[in-house]
């Protein structure tokens, strides 16, 4: 196998810039790059960095050696660590691209020849990339916990009773005659309905571990002019979306990423919902439609002085805030689009839980009555926020599934298990046994997939 070199860290201008070469002629590329006596074993060493053609010092530098297989890829790997200059990069990558059997390194190349030599399995491979890109709490926490091997155990424990039943199995087809244990197709089916209902249980996690790795989406949504953009700067603290006292000022969908509670949020804000003639304004409100359906959250803004409901967007997931408190007029009441007033009161203090859309009630904490002109009860809706979040995104003691491919994985060996029935054919059911094997296998790349493994590192970044 070539040896493999990289930058393995940011291209963007730093101080210093980490070059990783990665295999068999790992020495030789130091010793060609003027790296002098014995490379040890997890230890860093000041260098001068030389051309090979001039002798001409080039940088100087520190160099960390880790002997086959005590490193990332299991191969002798060297870190030098060089001042980031692209010159001094580039020089280096000349001189160790003219080596026999040295070239630069493709993307995701190192954590694959880790893979592919023990060091990782997929599951862990996989968690590479989301730790480099966690930018919350809970991002941070799933990816190491995913990396540490938390979520590859439980698919390995499953594996391995899978073929330890197998075994049992394929035992009773051959040796029908043989002094086998007692009663071992009872307990390979009890077996096998525990692990169905383990890998079930798993599954049913509302894709909480994919919605913390891609974040969660929140949609502002609510009639023009009640104060959607003011509330999108409020909270990304920041101007990203234009406001304007004239309706209609927002046509398409901004949008902005937050941490909020430590989970990611993707927040929306939306063009305003109201009966237009204008083609633009319609498209804009459209895809406001679409993201509120899409929505893992929404926030329905009102007027609280002429307050616009729409029934069919509100539901258990809707937050109700009725800003412009300020200029609250109490003799205005809510009203829908069609004109018709609902049995609706802003102030909840002496009327009933309003019942809405479906059934759902509207209880005296999910509607918040705010000014974002003065800031008035903003921390409220905040704190409203964050329970919301919380409630979707809970602390979870084990790991979750973080990817599409493990989910149908898994999927496929249920289904596997479901068909699984002793009391037709022995040799069929040892057939389900194997093929959910198989599937468990794919995702930690205990099986034949040298297919799939070009799409998985593919998505790595070049050093990784």
């Amino acid at each position: 196998m070539t040896t493999i070199f990289a930058p393995i860290t940011s291209p963007i201008r730093a101080g210093i810039s980490v070059i990783r070469i990665s295999g068999s002629q790992t020495i030789s590329c130091l010793k060609i790059l003027g790296f002098k006596g014995e490379a040890q074993h997890q230890k860093v060493s000041f260098q001068k960095i030389r051309d090979p053609k001039t002798a001409e010092i080039i940088d100087e530098v520190l160099v960390s050696f880790f002997k086959s297989p005590k490193s990332f890829t299991g191969e002798d790997v060297a870190e030098i660590s060089i001042h980031a200059s692209p010159f001094i990069a580039k020089k280096i990558f000349e001189i160790l691209s003219n080596l026999e059997d040295v070239r630069f390194a493709e993307a995701g190349e190192f954590s694959k020849r880790a893979f592919l030599n023990g060091k990782l399995d997929l599951v862990q491979a996989e968690a590479i990339p989301d730790l480099i890109a966690a930018e919350t709490a809970a991002q941070h926490k799933q990816a190491l916990r995913q990396l540490e091997g938390k979520l590859g155990e439980i698919y390995e424990d499953w594996r391995f009773r899978l073929i330890e039943n197998s075994a049992m199995l394929e035992a009773a087809i051959d040796f029908p005659d043989e002094d086998l244990p007692k009663n071992i197709t009872d307990r390979v089916e009890a077996e096998v309905k525990k692990l169905a209902t383990e890998i079930a249980t798993h599954l049913n996690d509302k894709k909480i571990g994919q919605k913390i790795k891609d974040g969660l989406s929140l949609a502002i949504i609510g009639a023009p002019n009640v104060g959607k953009s003011s509330l999108i700067n409020f909270l990304a603290q920041s101007e990203v979306a234009i406001v304007s006292e004239i309706a209609g000022t927002t046509r398409d969908v901004v949008e902005v990423h937050l941490s909020i509670a430590g989970v990611a949020v993707k927040i929306s804000d939306t063009a305003g919902l109201r009966e237009t003639e204008d083609k633009i304004e319609a498209e804009g409100i459209r895809r406001a439609l679409k993201k509120a359906n899409e929505a893992d959250l929404k926030i329905f803004l009102v007027d609280a002085s002429n307050p616009i409901l729409r029934e069919d967007l509100i539901d258990e997931n809707t937050i109700l805030v009725a800003n412009k408190i300020d200029v609250l007029s109490s003799a205005t009441g809510p009203r829908r689009e069609d004109g018709v007033t609902p049995n609706v009161d802003l102030d909840y203090r002496h009327s009933p839980s309003p019942r809405l859309h479906d059934g759902v009630q509207l209880t005296n904490s999910d509607s918040i009555k705010i000014s974002l002109t003065n800031n008035t009860n903003t921390s409220a809706l905040l704190k409203k926020l964050e329970e919301k979040i919380l409630e979707l995104i809970p602390s979870q003691n084990s790991p979750l599934i973080t990817q599409e491919r493990y989910r149908l994985a898994l999927q496929n060996a249920v289904s596997n298990l479901e068909n699984f029935n002793l009391q037709k054919n022995i040799e069929l059911a040892a057939e389900d046994l194997r093929m959910t094997a198989r599937e468990i296998g794919k995702i930690t790349g205990k099986v034949d997939i040298e297919n799939i493994l070009d799409v998985i590192f593919s998505r790595f970044c070049i050093g990784k």
